[in-house]
């Protein structure tokens, strides 16, 4: 589950500009099945030609999309890692299914100063995690708030419409992964300017009975326990659990369709300048795992 919500937050992010181009994002938890919010998590997002880089912090991503990589940086721990776009399907990829609607809904309303209009995504996976019984859903809804006031915006749906089937790869050899992210490039490249704020919302199963809800419950308790542990053990790989376990939703109570997770993530300081090299370099000294 963990990496089928990564491939929808990064395409989710991926209004990207054509020349350089960076923008902050503040990410905020709120209340839902997974309890009170969080401390607030701030990471920088830069684009420069075919690259992306997002940090938060201790932690980098990079995706360069010409070479179809995506980098994980460790600050702390002075490693990193790199795999190839095509190999992130998840376990049991090709039973994996998307289905995805973008729509404009026509509201407006000004946000930090920006007159914005929404935009809904909605996403259905079936059977996102394996312990989840046959034939559940798993609903992923993103409302953003866009505005065509950010400066750069036009550039950004260029790179956007330029290197879109690159993120095609990331489906694997799962066509209906595949076909799902084509179908949501091809609205979003559609889509009039930038994101100021976007409110994520997980949602339950529809129409999963208690035991279903029961079995989905206790797959996101095995899953919190697995990065707990992976945290005590420490290394490298315990800050990426650390940020695996701030975004896992917790069990609990709620109904069918009841927000499992939600979160409001507001973007700014945007600018179109010169974007250095390193920010997209592997600092020296570092050790690949």
């Amino acid at each position: 589950m963990k990496t089928t919500q990564l491939l929808i937050l990064t395409l989710a992010a991926s209004f990207a500009a054509h020349a350089d181009f960076s923008f902050t994002q503040t990410r905020k938890g709120s209340q839902g099945m997974m309890g009170a919010a969080g401390a607030p998590q701030v990471s920088k997002t830069y684009y420069k030609g075919s690259k992306v880089s997002m940090d938060s912090g201790d932690s980098v991503i990079i995706m360069d999309l010409g070479a179809q990589t995506m980098t994980n940086i460790h600050k702390s721990a002075k490693t990193y890692s790199v795999q190839k776009m095509d190999a992130m399907m998840p376990a049991g990829g090709p039973n994996v299914d998307l289905q995805v609607d973008v729509k404009e809904t026509g509201e407006k309303k000004t946000i930090n100063g920006f007159n914005c209009t929404q935009v809904i995504m909605s996403v259905a996976m079936d059977a996102p995690m394996p312990s989840a019984p046959a034939g559940m859903k798993m609903q992923v809804e993103m409302e953003w708030w866009v505005s065509t006031d950010v400066p750069g915006w036009q550039g950004m749906r260029a790179f956007y419409q330029k290197n879109g089937n690159a993120f095609g790869s990331m489906g694997g050899g799962n066509p209906n992964m595949q076909k799902a992210m084509a179908e949501m490039q091809k609205k979003m490249a559609a889509m009039n300017g930038f994101p100021v704020q976007q409110i994520m919302r997980m949602k339950s199963p529809g129409g999963a009975n208690a035991s279903q809800m029961a079995q989905a419950n206790a797959g996101m308790a095995q899953a919190r326990a697995r990065l707990e542990a992976m945290i005590a053990q420490g290394g490298p790989q315990a800050d990426a659990a650390r940020q695996a376990l701030a975004r896992l939703p917790g069990g609990g109570g709620g109904g069918a369709g009841a927000p499992m997770f939600e979160s409001t993530t507001e973007f700014s300081d945007f600018s179109s300048a010169d974007v250095p090299d390193s920010v997209f370099a592997i600092p020296a000294g570092f050790t690949q795992q």
